[in-house]
């Protein structure tokens, strides 16, 4: 039985080109040094007794600079490869910690922040563009989901680091995120190869459906987008208001709420990669990103059926996380489905946008219907925009299938 098991294990993980592996490396060293996102607020507040809208200002300037920069990012992968923008974003973005520590008013705070995610958040497109490019479309989900793993693993570390930093002086965290994103620029450089990327495209006949030069004028991917983006902000708003809701109204301890979202990193790093692996060749990309946009929906009706049980609490994270590793492996490997070697940038972009949007969304539309009209009004509206947006990925699902038929 162990046997079996470590052989399903090394075949969901074998396959891969070095490269994968190596951008996979890349993203772990990034992500263990997100220090000082998390505890930007505190830091505003605690440290430089600032109030709390004005950190939520400084905050709100980050998430609109992660937007545009997600978009720019996407426009010069387009033009420079995805290489030199990786290289370039995490550099730059390393080095902009160093000044970001040294400001002290709310005006240079704001256009700081804003720059740092404006370049840091390039790096998502250019990144998501790199896996395509070493991946085949045979093991391109995979490869997607190995890079989630390591996100994941590296959002464990982060946080946790960050909390230890954080008592022993705030400027740690700028440093110690610096460091990180300068490593990871180093180690892109100097262990991955730069390929040319017309040589390697033309070795993979990889479309399996026409596009558009333009993203734009792809109105499947445009509908697909809205969809994401009401799946996106159903699942940011279990991370970003659930929390709230455990702590207030279920008088859950922050060491409780910890250890359970903590069990969503756990889950993917240990199931992920084997489940996408089992069941990618069973059904369409698009039904399984239903079913996970249903799991979104159900983990929050288990709210509304079960309400004020703490032993659901467990459960619903479990199913939020299945939500997760269904829908995000299959919308990342069909975004780049749709597009050509020439505007991978653009698609890429577009669809790292609708999570950006979610981000900066969710926190206030789940906070203003919690506060008028209480949290089981918002999981019931949650649960509606889940269904919402199951019903639209089958609607988008009929239209591939049909375009399909009148393609043959």
């Amino acid at each position: 039985m162990i046997q079996k098991t470590a052989t399903l294990y090394r075949n969901a993980y074998g396959g891969m080109s070095r490269e994968i592996w190596l951008l996979a490396a890349v993203m772990l060293i990034n992500r263990s040094g997100t220090m000082v996102i998390p505890f930007m607020s505190v830091y505003l507040t605690q440290s430089l007794h600032f109030t709390l809208s004005d950190a939520g200002l400084v905050v709100s300037c980050a998430g609109a600079g992660g937007i545009l920069g997600v978009y720019l990012g996407g426009k010069l992968t387009d033009k420079l490869g995805h290489y030199y923008v990786q290289l370039f974003s995490l550099a730059l973005g390393g080095m902009t910690f160093f000044v970001l520590m040294h400001m002290r008013t709310i005006p240079t705070l704001c256009a700081t922040a804003f720059f740092l995610n404006l370049v840091g958040e390039g790096f998502r497109p250019a990144n998501s563009t790199s896996i395509a490019f070493y991946s085949t479309p045979e093991n391109r989900t995979r490869a997607y989901a190995l890079n989630r793993l390591a996100i994941n693993v590296g959002w464990a570390i982060g946080p946790a680091l960050g909390g230890i930093f954080a008592t022993i002086g705030y400027k740690y965290l700028f440093i110690a995120d610096g460091i990180t994103n300068v490593s990871a620029a180093l180690f892109l450089l100097f262990l991955v190869k730069n390929r040319n990327n017309a040589t390697e495209e033309q070795k993979h006949t990889e479309q399996e459906v026409p596009v558009t030069q333009s993203a734009f004028r792809d109105g499947v991917f445009m509908r697909m987008l809205v969809f994401t983006v009401l799946f996106a902000i159903c699942f940011m708003t279990f991370f970003s208001i659930v929390p709230v809701f455990w702590r207030s109204e279920l008088k859950i301890k922050e060491v409780y709420i910890g250890l359970l979202l903590g069990m969503n990193g756990v889950l993917v790093a240990a199931v992920e990669m084997l489940l996408i692996y089992r069941i990618e060749r069973l059904r369409s990309k698009l039904t399984f990103i239903g079913w996970g946009v249903l799991l979104c929906g159900l983990a929050y009706l288990f709210f509304v059926l079960f309400p004020g049980m703490v032993w659901i609490l467990p459960v619903a994270v479990v199913t939020i996380t299945f939500s997760e590793m269904l829908a995000m492996p299959f919308l990342n490997s069909l975004t780049i489905e749709r597009s050509t070697p020439q505007n991978r940038g653009q698609y890429s972009a577009l669809y790292s946008m609708c999570y950006s949007v979610a981000q900066v969304t969710a926190p206030v539309l789940g906070g203003q219907i919690a506060t008028r009209f209480g949290f089981y009004t918002l999981w019931g509206v949650l649960v509606g925009v889940s269904v919402v947006s199951y019903l639209g990925f089958r609607w988008v699902e009929s239209l591939t299938v049909e375009r399909s038929r009148v393609l043959s």
